[in-house]
């Protein structure tokens, strides 16, 4: 452990350099969304650098710090990637980053957004962009409200203001930590870079977006609306995890004995490998455990809206 720790130390605030010199582009390294390094994608990477740490969210590979960047852009393993990381910390200079805000005042912007929002409703923007996307909202979850005209910024730049889906995440104690936000515009995905972000908040592991009352059985998956497919699909009340770190990490509350993990079928194998490490994990705590893939590419919205097409079709 004492490793780990010096390493990190060693490059604190040198991460731009440290993460250049080994290959990454800069364009990567610049604090706007884009490709995510190790996973591709389009718009799913920001490179946030938060205290100096090499700090990354992906909307697809979670969150982590240089280090676990490092390891992702080469490939190499802790103990070969920390040795490189020192030789380069040892000839950069450090580059300057932002000062974090306290959690207090991460909780406080939380706050007043909230406030700012109401639940959702029959016919508003929410509602419509789940049907558009095929789902049918049986109860409106409380945990979804919608913002009327939230900022969106790119880079620190504004962009515009436009509706936003908000989604409260919450920690295995019942904390409220987080917020997730879906830009929207006429019902469908508002047209920016990364209509879905996650707001500053308190650290996520363990935690979920609870789209359905606690039970003794709960089923997780990655994003809102796969969630609800499969809730739909399987009769199971279902909370999303956000990304694969979040379902590999998920803490399930008191009083939940099994989970049933709808992964997604990633043609990487991201989504399922993610699902089988949660699975192992819990299950050698004692919880009852189930892994349900998708039989094609995708994940479980797409299963859902090729069962309604076949129903259709038949109709």
């Amino acid at each position: 452990m004492g490793k780990r720790h010096d390493v990190r130390t060693v490059a604190a605030g040198k991460w731009r350099s440290i993460l250049s010199v080994l290959g990454l582009d800069e364009r990567a390294l610049s604090g706007k969304h884009g490709p995510c390094p190790i996973c591709g994608g389009k718009d799913r990477f920001k490179f946030d650098d938060l205290e100096g740490r090499g700090t990354y969210y992906c909307s697809r590979c979670g969150a982590g710090d240089g280090v676990q960047l490092a390891m992702g852009i080469t490939g190499l393993a802790f103990k070969d990637v920390a040795q490189k990381i020192e030789q380069i910390a040892g000839t950069v200079r450090p580059t300057a980053s932002k000062p974090e805000r306290s959690d207090e005042a991460k909780l406080d912007v939380l706050r007043r957004v909230f406030r700012e929002s109401a639940p959702i409703k029959r016919g508003d923007e929410a509602e419509q962009y789940f049907l558009g996307r095929g789902l049918r909202l049986h109860d409106l979850p409380e945990s979804i409200r919608l913002h009327p005209g939230l900022q969106y910024r790119d880079g620190g730049a504004l962009v515009g203001n436009f509706p936003a889906m908000l989604a409260t995440v919450t920690s295995a104690t019942g904390r409220a930590i987080s917020i997730h936000r879906t830009y929207l515009y006429g019902g469908k995905k508002a047209p920016v870079s990364a209509p879905k972000k996650l707001m500053q908040g308190l650290p996520l592991a363990g935690a979920a977006i609870r789209l359905a009352p606690l039970s003794d059985c709960l089923g997780i998956a990655e994003g809102i609306e796969t969630a609800v497919a499969a809730s739909e699909l399987f009769d199971v009340p279902t909370w999303s995890c956000i990304s694969t770190s979040g379902i590999e990490s998920f803490e399930p509350p008191g009083g939940v004995n099994g989970v049933i993990i709808f992964a997604d079928n990633d043609a990487n194998f991201a989504g399922q490998s993610a699902a089988y490490r949660a699975a192992h994990r819990l299950g050698i705590r004692g919880f009852d455990v189930e892994v349900h893939i998708p039989p094609n590419v995708g994940d479980w919205l797409d299963e859902l809206n090729r069962r309604n097409q076949k129903m259709q079709e038949r109709n």
